[in-house]
């Protein structure tokens, strides 16, 4: 009663203030908005007699009359408003929805489908497709979203236009999550729509977020390419979808297979190559530029791709154990090559660090490393990334060199010229690694602390891996012997002294039998046999991880190295599978979940 009166109160103002009636519409859909039905009902009853207030009350009569089960009424009204409207599809729609509403589901169906079936005919008839459009959106706002697509589909069958509605298929489809339904729809929309691809990749990007997705969106590619296979869209989203993988392989054959067709010199060759790069996939990036150098030699990406075939190559010679110093030697004079047919000064620089570390790290040829990069830490090109990654350089290979104090002078000029910067920030970091090795866990806590927040994700990773490591390691050990003994073992290694690592390794596992360091030293023991080629050294090292310690931090680690070294260094390909097995099953959470279902997938010939 209260409602009510407030009502005509509000009414009653409305009337006073601006002298003039109140609408008789906006009373009513007052009333039903209040819940006041029956007064509602009565305004609308008589509101209906006059056939120009129909689209202003309609969906709320209508509406009215099924909640309070006025059927026989909907049904008057109904009649009425059709004979009024005979060609308004909308108002017929309605009338299915009352069977529906009365559980007459025979009768709703054939309505449903005869006004689909008319307004598909009248669409083909006039090759004006709306009206299919405004009918299946009707559908999908009253839930009735298989008729929906009903009509879609029905439309574009009867006007004989494959790709018509394909976008909003897609997107009914998404809504229901039919993903192979949408993904064939998209991929429609794609070949009559080339201009619009990267929408659908968009698009995808957003929906497709399970790996079994982009494994559906794979096999559709594969069968659009065997039936369609002049039409090079798909083999672009093909190249697409295994850059989403991270299958760079993959990849970089159908970016080959698309070059040769566009004849556009290389472009898809070198975006997957760099992204493998990026990616750290080196084998491929490799084959990438140098596909590049070789079949695109007029391509504008040669230069670049020349300089990046030489990183690539040099990233694969350091990590094929153990590392063979002839192809450190043969890597070395290509950098010489390159340095002596580059024209900016850059460049040059550039290839003398990369020539430099290889001979201090590769080859222990330290004089030759010091002699180079003094040469160019001396260029007069003032504050440049070059000169400071160059005197990192040779801060490193002073501490290679056993003379720490050099080291540490030339962090601290790098850290203070790109201050808040990323260079900077790396400086802080190695400068902390100098600390870490000489025991001086506080002083390196400090730097990594403000490390943590740096804006480099891969700087804040390090300096947080290394922080753990200190913390749970010296938690309960006041005198931090155990660590400083850890860390200098990292120092031998740093200062290619691996073999006298190894010794102080398996000293520390006798010594510390029962210490919280025991899984960091049979990894690092694992890692340094790794790089000397013993690889059954190694995998007996991770056993003890994979055995008694896979509940710590680092038993996926462990894990993923064992199947690593399986597939790569001793080619036991059906092993390796079973370990990326394992890992999927034991650490579901991991960061080696993507690389390990790719690796098995390509063990398995998937690709």
């Amino acid at each position: 009663m209260k409602r009510g009166l407030s009502f005509f109160f509000w009414a009653f103002m409305v009337l006073n203030v601006f002298g003039q009636s109140v609408d008789p519409v906006s009373l009513a859909n007052q009333y039903y908005r209040m819940g006041e039905f029956e007064k509602a009902q009565t305004e609308y009853k008589k509101l209906a007699r006059n056939r120009q207030n129909i689209p202003r009350i309609h969906d709320n009569y209508f509406k009215l009359l099924l909640t309070i089960q006025d059927y026989e009424e909907a049904e008057k009204y109904l009649k009425m408003v059709l004979r009024q409207n005979p060609t308004n599809f909308l108002y017929e729609l309605d009338k299915g929805l009352l069977f529906q509403a009365k559980n007459e589901e025979e009768k709703a169906e054939r309505i449903f489908r005869g006004i689909i079936k008319k307004v598909a005919e009248q669409a083909s008839e006039t090759r004006k497709p709306n009206s299919v459009r405004i009918l299946a959106q009707s559908f999908f706002e009253k839930n009735l979203r298989e008729y929906a697509l009903w009509a879609y589909q029905e439309g574009r069958a009867r006007i004989g236009r494959p790709e018509l509605f394909s976008l909003e298929l897609a997107n009914a489809y998404r809504l229901m999550n039919r993903k192979q339904l949408m993904v064939q729809e998209y991929l429609t929309f794609s070949k009559f729509q080339p201009q619009n691809i990267n929408y659908v990749k968009n698009s995808f990007q957003r929906v497709l977020t399970e790996p079994e997705d982009l494994d559906t969106l794979e096999i559709v590619l594969y069968e659009k390419i065997q039936n369609d296979g002049g039409n090079t869209i798909y083999n672009d989203m093909l190249v697409w979808t295994h850059l989403q993988q991270k299958n760079f392989s993959a990849a970089l054959r159908q970016a080959r297979a698309l070059d040769m067709r566009l004849q556009n010199k290389g472009e898809n060759i070198m975006n997957v190559g760099m992204i493998a790069y990026r990616n750290k996939d080196y084998k491929s990036a490799d084959k990438a530029f140098k596909y590049i150098m070789n079949d695109f030699t007029e391509s504008p990406s040669h230069s670049v791709a020349r300089k990046y075939a030489l990183l690539s190559e040099e990233e694969v010679i350091k990590t094929t154990y153990p590392v063979d110093s002839s192809a450190v030697r043969g890597l070395i004079t290509k950098y010489d090559e390159f340095r002596k047919n580059s024209r900016d000064v850059f460049t040059v620089m550039d290839a003398q660090r990369r020539m430099a570390l290889l001979h201090a790290f590769q080859l222990n040829e330290i004089p030759e490393a010091i002699s180079i990069l003094s040469e160019v830490v001396k260029q007069p090109i003032g504050k440049h990334r070059v000169v400071a990654e160059a005197k990192m350089d040779l801060a490193d290979i002073y501490l290679l060199n056993k003379e720490p104090w050099e080291s540490i002078l030339l962090y601290a000029q790098v850290e203070k010229m790109f201050k808040d910067e990323p260079l900077g920030y790396q400086a802080k970091l190695k400068s902390a690694k100098l600390s870490y090795f000489k025991g001086e866990f506080e002083l390196a806590q400090g730097h990594l602390d403000i490390l943590k927040l740096a804006t480099s994700r891969q700087i804040a990773n390090d300096a947080l891996d290394l922080s753990i490591l200190i913390k749970n390691n010296t938690v309960f050990d006041s005198t931090d012997v155990v660590m400083k003994e850890y860390a200098n073992i990292e120092l031998l290694i740093f200062q290619n002294q691996p073999m006298l690592a190894i010794i102080e390794l398996k000293t520390m596992l006798v010594k510390y039998p029962d210490h919280s360091i025991q899984d960091e030293i049979y990894y690092l023991m694992a890692q340094t046999m790794r790089k000397l080629g013993d690889f059954e050294g190694a995998l007996e090292a991770l056993n003890e991880i994979n055995q008694g310690h896979y509940f710590e931090i680092l038993g996926d680690d462990a894990l993923f190295l064992t199947a690593v070294i399986n597939e790569e260094d001793l080619k036991n390909e059906d092993k390796a599978m079973e370990l990326y097995t394992d890992l999927l099953k034991k650490f579901p959470g991991s960061i080696y979940v993507a690389e390990s279902r790719k690796r098995f997938r390509e063990l398995r010939g998937d690709f």
